[in-house]
């Protein structure tokens, strides 16, 4: 009887969870949440985003007139005559069939050439993408794409979402975005929040934040404004492990067969959201290829 008490409380005491131990355990699911970071962005996913302003100059056209252009986050572009300046004159902006930004405060993606015809001489951008500020704020810091990574944690603070600096290969994941600082209507927010699930993402200027909690320390990008692609905002549903094992990375409630292959095992951390074609995915990063190979 002495023995079977003592038994019994071993497996209580075993089965209990402190605090301390319980944000352990959550700390460490947000870190490996952390840990299979997304592959990085190639450089031609963020290129070619330049800041733009009106010529306000009083002479002839093409020579005045035009715009002065300039990558952002970047100190020099190559103009049309291939030298670097703080800024490039273009004599004329070729929307090529996109919405023409109705301010300066605007974002343009495209290249820069050299003219023909009545601008031979001078620089012409041809655009591919046009982004609307969502406010009159002056934006400040870095510029970043930004999408929901259609995860969510238990504890915080998670990786919630991913960000790419624009003119550059360098991306990663951070623990969500605050858009108050930009100045922007609950519309607008409610719009960017929408749109950061769809492939497009949306922009943002700001800075970071440390943040912490029960699962650690992380980063939050602050907003000191942000751009949404014009009429390209629509919002989709957010990625999750679905089906019986947890196998399937859909944006949906998928019904699977429930056999079990080891390979299920390797999906468990791996980390299920929006990859570069717009569709849910496992991102194929080196740990989860090297589990799917000992498999």
């Amino acid at each position: 009887m002495i023995f079977r008490i003592s038994l019994l409380a071993a497996i209580l005491a075993s089965l209990t969870f402190t605090p301390a131990a319980t944000y352990q355990r959550l700390g460490a699911v947000a870190a490996n949440a952390e840990a299979v970071a997304s592959v990085p962005d190639s450089l031609a996913s963020t290129s070619s985003f330049y800041s733009f302003r009106r010529d306000l100059r009083r002479c002839a056209s093409p020579r005045c007139g035009g715009y002065f252009v300039k990558l952002v986050n970047e100190r020099r572009t190559r103009c049309a005559d291939n030298r670097f300046q703080s800024e490039c004159y273009v004599a004329s902006i070729d929307w090529n069939g996109e919405a023409e930004a109705d301010s300066d405060r605007g974002l343009v993606r495209g290249t820069i050439r050299m003219g023909r015809d009545q601008n031979r001489g001078f620089g012409v951008f041809r655009a591919t993408e046009v982004w609307h500020a969502a406010s009159a704020n002056e934006p400040s810091g870095t510029f970043f794409r930004v999408r929901d990574r259609g995860i969510r944690c238990i504890a915080a603070p998670c990786p919630t979402h991913h960000e790419a600096r624009l003119n550059s290969a360098v991306s990663r994941n951070v623990a969500g975005v605050d858009l108050s600082g930009a100045g922007a209507s609950d519309s607008s927010v409610s719009e960017a929040t929408a749109a950061m699930t769809g492939p497009n993402g949306i922009i943002v200027s700001g800075d970071h934040s440390p943040v912490s909690g029960p699962a650690g320390r992380s980063q939050m990008l602050k907003a000191t404004q942000f751009y949404l692609r014009a009429g390209k905002t629509t919002a989709q549903k957010p990625c999750m492990k679905t089906g019986c094992s947890g196998q399937v990375c859909s944006d949906k409630e998928v019904i699977t067969t429930c056999e079990y292959r080891t390979e299920y095992e390797c999906y468990k951390r791996a980390s299920c959201e929006r990859q570069a074609s717009g569709d849910c995915g496992f991102t194929q990063t080196a740990e989860l290829t090297a589990c799917l190979r000992r498999r």
